[in-house]
C-alpha cells in the first residue's frame, strides 16, 4: 500500500497499472524507470534478488503481486491452523491458571501477530469455556452474571486464580485435618498393640509382690480382693463387743 501511494504521488503509477503487459512501444522509459527505482527501495534486498530478472516495472510489480498473494495464502493458512489450536485448547485437572493461561495467551498474540483481529469477547468466551471442572462455577458466574462482553481477558484470568487461591486455602485444611486423624489413628493403633502385647506377655516368672506368689502381676493379684474383705469383716467383729 505504501509503494502504491509514493507511486501516485511521483506519477509513476502508470507504469505498472495497466491491466495487462505493455509492449514495448508501450513503455515510457523515463516512468518505467522511475517506478523501477522507487519499487527497489521499497523492498527489501532477498525480494530485489527475485525480480531482478525481471525487465519493465510492470513485469516487477506482477512477480511481487504474485509472492504477497502467496505469502497471504500462507499467512492465512497458519492463522486457521492457531484458530484451530486455539479451540481444542482445554484446561486439565492438574494445570495452574497461571500455566494454563500462558499457553493460550501466547496463541491468542500469534494469531494477532499474523494480522487476524481476534475480538477480546470471543477471546474471554473462549477461555471461560475452556477451563476445567473445579473452576466451572466460577466461570459460569462470570458468563451468567459478569459482562463478558466488554471484560479484558485478564480480568478473567484474575477472577480465576483468586478462586485458585481459594481452592488452595480448602485444600490446606482438609490435608490438616486428615493429618490430625492418621496421628490419632496411629496413637490408638500403639496403644492397642502395646496392650495386646503386655496381655499375651508370660507371666510364669512375674512374682507378684502382693502375695509373693508367680504367675501374675500385683495389681491383678485375687487375692488382694479377699484379704481386703477379710480386715473389714475382723475390723466389724473386733468392733461388736464394744458396742454391745
Amino acid at each position: 500500500m505504501r509503494m502504491k501511494f509514493i507511486l501516485r504521488t511521483n506519477g509513476a503509477w502508470g507504469a505498472v497499472d495497466r491491466g495487462k503487459k505493455p509492449t514495448t512501444e508501450d513503455v515510457d522509459e523515463a516512468q518505467d524507470q522511475l517506478a523501477l527505482s522507487i519499487i527497489s527501495q521499497s523492498v527489501d534486498n532477498e525480494t530485489l534478488l527475485r525480480v531482478t530478472k525481471k525487465e519493465t516495472a510492470y513485469d516487477v510489480w506482477e512477480a511481487l503481486h504474485s509472492m504477497h498473494v502467496g505469502v497471504e495464502r500462507v499467512r492465512e493458512a497458519r492463522v486457521q491452523s492457531l484458530r484451530a489450536n486455539l479451540d481444542n485448547l482445554k484446561m486439565s485437572d492438574a494445570e495452574s491458571v497461571d500455566d494454563f493461561a500462558g499457553k493460550f495467551m501466547t496463541l491468542v498474540a500469534r494469531i494477532r501477530e499474523l494480522g487476524d483481529a481476534v475480538e477480546e469477547k470471543y477471546i474471554v468466551k473462549k477461555l471461560l469455556r475452556s477451563v476445567s471442572t473445579k473452576f466451572i462455577n466460577v466461570a459460569s458466574s462470570m458468563v451468567l452474571f459478569g459482562d463478558i462482553n466488554n471484560m479484558a481477558m485478564e480480568e478473567a484470568i484474575g477472577s480465576l486464580k483468586a478462586q485458585e487461591e481459594l481452592l488452595k486455602g480448602q485444600e490446606v485444611r482438609f490435608e490438616e485435618q486428615l493429618l490430625m486423624a492418621r496421628g490419632q489413628d496411629s496413637v490408638r493403633g500403639r496403644v492397642h498393640a502395646q496392650g495386646s502385647r503386655e496381655g499375651r506377655k508370660d507371666k510364669s516368672k512375674v512374682k507378684c509382690y502382693n502375695c509373693q506368689d508367680y504367675g501374675h502381676f500385683a495389681w491383678e493379684c485375687p487375692k488382694k480382693g479377699k484379704e481386703k474383705k477379710a480386715l473389714l469383716a475382723q475390723g466389724y467383729a473386733s468392733d461388736e463387743p464394744t458396742l454391745l
